[in-house]
């Protein structure tokens, strides 16, 4: 259902508009727009609000503040505390953000002072393993002090560069070096070069021209023998682990002393900037700014009452006096039953309807499930829908995505099993044979000239409601030259159908010679209304009807593909293997059947069923409402706005 919305417009003394902004964003009901002047109030009364230009002067606090939550990491914030700080002036919450300079400082030595620690140590065990990879020739390195040492590591097939660094080392160093090499792994050379000291720089410029991964060795280790540094290095290494683990504990009970507050200022922050931006499309006088926008009209009592009890009885809110039809500009706000909510993402997937016009989501909800039920058509794949999807609600329950997919998924699952019972079908013949299951109604696997006559029956009713719905749309939105089309076009359908009838047999020649008689007079009408696309809309309307008939053919392919199934694995001897056989085909054809059945499915609302009434065009329901979490939101948020 589409809610009727109201324009109105707030107006309030000039030093009381941060006020009136502030309850506005609290109670998160008015959609906001740029004021408009009334046709009889000129620009000279009400001009715009003048601007400091962009930027507000929370953005550099708001920088500060994310900077902090991103150093302290994740943190939640109590409602009452976010209350709280959105209660503060403007002043009070400068010297909340100015207080946290301590804390950021904290922070940011805490961080650096971990990463280095945890690159240190992860330094060190680069070169452990180093040394421990070459333990069999290590004892031949001096270990004299004034000697630092680099560990280098190539690929294999690079070999050739340790020789060429040993005669570059031994040309830098006069002969005082020692160069060590040996396979490091399967496709790995590693070495150890060991170099004065003084000369650490010149060996840096020497490695750092060649494509290989470099380990140097700390300083406090150079002269270490080398069959002493594994356990040196390892223990050099925990010393540092250990100092990073402190920094982190440090750090945690910062996150838990301030993280919450800083998260707090973050929402409130958040929500000064946008008030700031909303002031910009205010209008304003000498002594009297106004507030425009676009609210539920159920909401507007509620909204003068906040108003009122929060700023005073100065503010007044006064609604613009409804013009003839719907106006262009009103955003479109969706609200419907608990089940039908879930499909309002899938309704307005294509396009919002426009204010005024038809709600298509309780007609989505009841037949996009019965499609994918009637194209399934299997108890069994119903049952595992269910199970499936209980599984994924007790792992995902929390998350926005499925507080769709589950009532969507359980209204498909439900219909599936539905169908199944009337064709009998439980896992294809496997319900036959083991439970002694009968169809009902129609046994798929012979029925397909019914099952092609119900589908497209199926078409004719859900085209023609479709064109119903569109003459009302258009009588609605007072589209005299749309509702004429329509209506033409549904007793064109309606005609044919009748003539149909009559040249098979089923009706008498009046009620024939009557259909023909209508379906001149409407190709008239079309020809009049639309031109020769008038006759081409009609042959589009058959071939609407027509398009139906793809829910009886997914839903023999899915019966045959599970008869398939049962059969292949009751041709494997192997009991076991016959029954993993089975599963896997009956999983495959679930997946395709619900996949095809949803695509289908939609596809046949959005181009069959959509078209004949839904006026697009709708402006999505934005109101301007608070970050904060409750309390501190209005009922209109849990408006659907579209998507």
């Amino acid at each position: 259902m589409l809610l009727p919305m109201r324009r109105v417009d707030i107006l309030a003394p000039r030093s009381r508009v941060g006020s009136v902004l502030r309850s506005i964003h609290r109670a998160g009901v008015l959609h906001l727009l740029p004021y408009e002047p009334l046709p009889d109030v000129g620009p000279a009364v009400f001009g715009a609000q003048p601007t400091t230009g962009p930027g507000t002067p929370w953005d550099t606090a708001l920088e500060r503040v994310v900077e902090l939550a991103g150093l302290l990491g994740p943190a939640r914030a109590p409602s009452g505390l976010a209350a709280e700080l959105w209660a503060l002036d403007d002043d009070a919450l400068a010297t909340e953000v100015d207080r946290l300079a301590t804390v950021r400082d904290r922070a940011a030595r805490l961080t650096g002072e971990r990463m280095r620690l945890d690159g240190q140590a992860t330094r060190l065990d680069s070169y452990r393993r180093l040394v421990e990879g070459l333990r069999g020739v290590v004892g031949r390195l001096p270990a004299v002090r004034g000697f630092g040492s680099t560990g280098i590591v190539v690929g294999a097939r690079h070999r050739a560069v340790i020789g060429l660094i040993r005669e570059e080392l031994e040309q830098m160093t006069d002969g005082r070096c020692e160069v060590i090499a040996a396979d490091f792994g399967p496709d790995r050379v590693a070495g150890i070069l060991v170099y004065p000291l003084r000369l650490t720089s010149d060996v840096q410029r020497l490695l750092g021209s060649r494509d290989l991964e470099e380990v140097t060795l700390p300083e406090e280790l150079a002269g270490v023998p080398f069959d002493e540094l594994g356990p040196r290095l390892a223990a050099e290494a925990a010393r540092l682990r250990d100092a990073s683990a402190e920094a982190e504990r440090e750090l945690a009970e910062t996150t838990a002393r301030h993280g919450p507050r800083v998260v707090a200022l973050r929402l409130v922050l958040g929500d000064r900037i946008a008030e700031a931006g909303a002031l910009s499309a205010a209008g304003a006088s000498d002594h009297v700014a106004v507030l425009g926008g676009w609210l539920p009209a159920r909401e507007l009592a509620g909204l003068r009452a906040r108003l009122e009890r929060e700023v005073g009885q100065e503010v007044v809110v006064l609604e613009r006096p409804a013009g003839r039809g719907h106006p262009p500009d009103a955003p479109v706000a969706l609200e419907n039953g608990r089940l039908a909510r879930a499909f309002e993402p899938l309704a307005s997937f294509v396009s919002l309807p426009r204010y005024g016009s038809l709600d298509p989501t309780p007609l989505l909800a009841v037949t996009l499930p019965a499609f994918m039920g009637l194209m399934i058509g299997d108890a069994g794949y119903g049952l595992v829908m269910l199970a499936l999807l209980a599984l994924a609600r007790r792992r995902w329950r929390a998350t926005p995505a499925m507080a769709v997919v589950w009532p969507i998924g359980v209204s498909a699952a439900a219909a599936t099993i539905l169908f199944g019972v009337l064709f009998g079908e439980w896992f294809g013949e496997a319900g036959r044979e083991l439970l002694g299951l009968r169809p009902i109604w129609l046994d798929r696997r012979e029925a397909m000239v019914p099952l092609l006559i119900l589908a497209i029956s199926i078409g004719v009713a859900q085209v023609g409601l479709g064109l119903v719905l569109g003459v009302v749309n258009a009588a609605l939105l007072r589209h005299r030259r749309e509702f004429a089309g329509r209506a033409a076009l549904l007793v064109s359908l309606g005609a044919i159908l009748v003539v149909l009838g009559w040249i098979s047999g089923r009706l008498p020649d009046g009620v024939g010679f009557a259909g023909l008689a209508g379906l001149v007079i409407a190709l008239g009408v079309l020809l009049a209304t639309l031109g020769l696309a008038g006759p081409v809309e009609v042959i589009g309307v058959l071939g609407n009807v027509l398009s139906y008939a793809r829910l009886m053919a997914i839903g023999l392919s899915s019966v045959m593909l599970a008869v398939v199934a049962a059969r292949l694995g009751g041709l494997v001897e192997n009991v076991v293997v016959g029954a993993l056989v089975a599963t896997l085909v009956h999983g495959l054809n679930l997946a395709l059947g619900v996949f095809d059945s949803t695509v289908q499915g939609l596809r046949l609302h959005y181009v069959e069923f959509f078209s004949k009434f839904v006026e697009p065009g709708g402006v999505p329901y934005a109101p301007f409402a608070s970050s904060l979490p409750e309390p501190g939101r209005g009922t209109g948020s849990r408006l659907n706005g579209g998507v």
